[in-house]
């Protein structure tokens, strides 16, 4: 990418940083023109893979999907643009990503165009707009800048698969935050995944 386009994602991101996401993106679309674009994602169970992957789809061949547990910093070269998606658990955003946003800040931030997560919560009432909210603030923190284009996913929880600890703290926050019943359930949005990442393609 050249210094010109980079200049003007990362200064018309803080031109317009209070504007809602849809349509800061219907400004500026498309993010990913003529270059190759990293999405790269945190995943504990399987969840936000697959909804990187409806992401990657509905934005065509111009996104190669990279799990951060592949990723060599050094990759990031070879990208003109960038998305950060991350799983919400109960211990936060994966730690892992969160440390390449840290010591890779310089590198990588001028790159990133979009970031979505991936979470239990629906954001149908103001308390799970809330926290919805607060889990993008923590994964943008290491940012100075917040991407311009940011989207929360449903995930999936099949209890039989959690680690015992994950299990246990999600058993104490089910009966003590979130007080509902503890069982599996599937939220992932395939379709509203594809349709963000063809945002990033489409003409304006």
């Amino acid at each position: 990418m050249n210094n010109k386009r980079r200049d003007f994602l990362k200064y018309t991101a803080i031109a317009l940083a209070s504007a809602s996401a849809y349509s800061f993106g219907e400004e500026i679309r498309p993010l990913i023109d003529n270059e190759k674009a990293a999405l790269i994602y945190g995943t504990r169970y399987g969840a936000t893979k697959d909804t990187a992957q409806w992401i990657a789809k509905g934005a065509g061949d111009s996104v190669e999907v990279i799990d951060i547990e592949n990723l060599k910093p050094d990759d990031l070269d070879k990208y003109g643009s960038v998305i950060i998606g991350s799983g919400i658990w109960i211990d936060g955003t994966h730690r892992k990503l969160m440390k390449l946003l840290t010591t890779h800040k310089e590198q990588i931030q001028p790159k990133i165009i979009a970031s979505f997560i991936v979470c239990g919560t629906t954001g149908e009432d103001e308390a799970g707009r809330k926290r919805i909210g607060d889990y993008f603030e923590k994964f943008h923190k290491p940012l100075d800048v917040k991407p311009p284009l940011n989207e929360h996913f449903g995930g999936r929880m099949i209890i039989e698969k959690l680690t015992e600890k994950d299990r246990k703290l999600l058993e104490n926050f089910y009966k003590n935050i979130v007080k509902k019943a503890f069982t599996n359930w599937d939220r992932t949005e395939p379709e509203k995944a594809e349709k963000f990442g063809a945002r990033l393609t489409e003409p304006a």
